[in-house]
């Protein structure tokens, strides 16, 4: 029998609260495996990201291992377009990712070699594209097929044992989210992965429903529910856009860019601040930019040296009157703009430069404007970027034939110059900070305020109906853009804006259309010793390109119209030249003298307008 115990009254709350406790330790003990453990917000996101990226991949790898069995063409091909399919889609992750790899299964179908000891090594071409050119053959070869197919395959299961996604946050969303953006537009649409069977249209489509559903992962994240809603329905109307177009040659570009993805730009920035998100460092893209073709689009700053300091109108202002002051050359009499001058769009409007001697050298000059957006400098990309470039100018016995000890001392005879490097480098002047000077005023020379700038960003309405046709076959049928990449429309490749790009085109000596002779120039081998980059030169800008004939690094052609007859033949291919490692398609391009015309027209609307300090 138990003793009963008089407790005071106010001890039965105490009692009451540690028989509940020991009840809910009870029972949190019994339903451990049944209670689920609240899991923060940007982890489930990322889990989910990475299940919808693994399922792609596995249906990817999927495909590419039937096509690697199947032997009937229909059945190759079927399987190939399955896969490009599931790539596609896997883009946007693997791409930012995974780069390297993803270059590996996208890249041109060209040989490449090892510019250092083992120049002679050449790495044949592999990925979807060498894939691709050979399921396009006449006759098919499906030992080479099944052989291309298994490296790919071989990548992609690489890719799944070790998944790319290593930490994902907001910001690395956001980042791929706009360089998924940047690829669709600069290389996507323009044809450059499919170059034979065309299907880059529907292809590019899967990318924005792949970012559709990675943007439902992310619904929860939104404060604004419209925002979410605006996402959707610009992701929905792309894939409208990309459905309806009724072949690769007729799609609308120009439309597309302006209407469907300079609008996701701006809910993009909108995204930025409904999710107050911080970014640690800065791109080669500005943030909060609302257009491709804008003079605030690019980060100038993100293509200097890590010592250069940022720029600023006085390091520009001091800049440029170095760039014209002849007294750093050792005659006195050449300065930069002796061969870039800003009335002929930064060049001289010659077939061959002269040397500080009056004689003709072996090459013209290309224009300055734009340059600072180019991982290389000079036709044969032999330096990395401006202050280099300047420093070979400056020794060259050919231009400047100084040194920057002599250049140095000169400066600093003048007290104004003394002063005003002083105010602006801890240093005063130096080796250094008298080429940075000069290559600050040349990254202020991107205007992006052409004819066609201004109309593709909404900021006025006088494209006209010639000119959108030019800008659509330059960036579809006629090829050009698979080189001449937008928005800069030279051969620095994007996204990442990292790497120049050189073509062997067959340029002849003289302006002849049959049994024509290779220019002798070899270009890039007189850097690299490689047999594959004989006659190889580095992809200019076409901008302003209405100002700067003649054209050709030899300036064998006066007009843009037999720049184009000499596309439009097949390059050197087609008039007489064999050269092995020509890189230009030789097919001819079978273009029409109105879609010539129009394409000259559209090039023609990219002249841009020199304010007073550039000039």
């Amino acid at each position: 029998m138990l003793k009963k115990i008089n407790l005071p009254k106010e001890a039965y709350g105490v009692v009451s609260l540690f028989l509940v406790s020991i009840n809910l330790l009870v029972s949190c003990k019994n339903t451990a495996d049944t209670i689920p453990i609240p899991v923060p917000e940007n982890e489930t996101i990322t889990a989910a990201i990475k299940a919808q990226y693994e399922d792609d991949l596995k249906n990817c790898i999927a495909d590419v291992k039937a096509l690697s069995k199947a032997i009937i063409k229909d059945s190759i091909l079927y399987y190939f377009k399955a896969a490009r399919i599931d790539f596609k889609r896997m883009e946007p992750i693997m791409s930012f990712y995974n780069s390297s790899n993803y270059y590996g299964l996208n890249k041109a179908n060209l040989p490449k070699v090892d510019e250092g000891d083992n120049a002679e090594k050449v790495i044949e071409a592999s990925g979807f594209q060498a894939l691709e050119e050979a399921i396009a053959e006449t006759k098919i070869d499906t030992v080479a097929i099944h052989g291309y197919a298994n490296d790919i395959y071989s990548k992609l299961k690489l890719e799944q044992k070790y998944n790319s996604i290593l930490k994902h946050t907001d910001y690395k969303f956001l980042w791929l989210t706009r360089q998924a953006l940047v690829r669709v537009m600069s290389m996507g649409i323009s044809g450059f992965d499919s170059p034979v069977l065309l299907l880059s249209i529907p292809e590019n489509k899967e990318v924005f429903a792949s970012l559709e559903k990675y943007f439902h992962i992310y619904k929860s994240h939104f404060k604004s529910e419209q925002l979410f809603k605006d996402w959707i329905a610009a992701l929905k109307a792309a894939q409208e856009a990309l459905d309806e177009a009724e072949n690769f040659n007729d799609f609308d570009r120009y439309s597309f860019i302006k209407d469907q993805l300079q609008l996701m730009l701006s809910l993009w920035n909108q995204t930025v601040t409904d999710w107050q998100v911080q970014f640690p460092l800065k791109q080669k893209l500005n943030y909060g930019i609302d257009s491709f073709y804008d003079a605030n689009t690019f980060n100038p700053n993100a293509f200097k040296p890590s010592y250069s300091p940022e720029i600023s109108p006085e390091l520009a202002a001091l800049g440029k009157d170095l760039f014209f002051d002849a007294s750093l050359s050792k005659s006195g009499t050449m300065n930069c703009a002796s061969c870039h001058q800003p009335e002929k769009a930064f060049t001289d409007g010659m077939r061959f430069s002269k040397d500080n001697q009056g004689n003709f050298v072996q090459r013209n000059s290309p224009t300055l404007l734009y340059s600072s957006i180019q991982q290389s400098q000079f036709y044969d990309g032999r330096v990395e970027n401006l202050e280099n470039q300047i420093l070979d100018v400056i020794n060259n016995e050919k231009e400047f034939h100084a040194n920057t000890e002599m250049i140095v001392e000169k400066l600093k005879k003048s007290e104004t110059y003394t002063k005003r490097f002083q105010e602006l480098y801890k240093q005063g002047i130096d080796h250094k900070s008298v080429r940075n000077a000069i290559a600050m005023y040349i990254r202020t020379l991107t205007p992006f305020n052409s004819k066609f700038d201004r109309n593709i960003s909404g900021k006025e309405d006088t494209f006209t109906a010639e000119e959108t046709l030019g800008f659509n076959l330059f960036m579809g049928k006629a090829k050009c853009a698979t080189c001449h990449f937008a928005p800069t429309f030279n051969g620095t490749v994007p996204p990442y804006f990292a790497e120049s790009e050189l073509e062997v085109l067959g340029v002849p000596n003289t302006k002849v259309w049959e049994n024509a002779m290779v220019d002798e120039d070899l270009g890039r081998y007189y850097v690299a010793k490689a047999e594959l980059k004989k006659h190889a030169f580095k992809t200019p800008t076409v901008r302003n390109i209405s100002k700067t004939a003649p054209y050709m690094h030899n300036g064998v052609y006066d007009t843009l119209e037999e720049v184009l007859k000499f596309y439009n033949l097949g390059g050197g291919a087609g008039i007489g030249i064999e050269l092995e490692n020509q890189t230009l398609p030789p097919d001819p391009l079978e273009l029409s003298p109105e879609e010539i015309k129009a394409i000259i027209a559209f090039m023609n609307s990219l002249e841009d307008q020199l304010n007073e300090q550039s000039l």
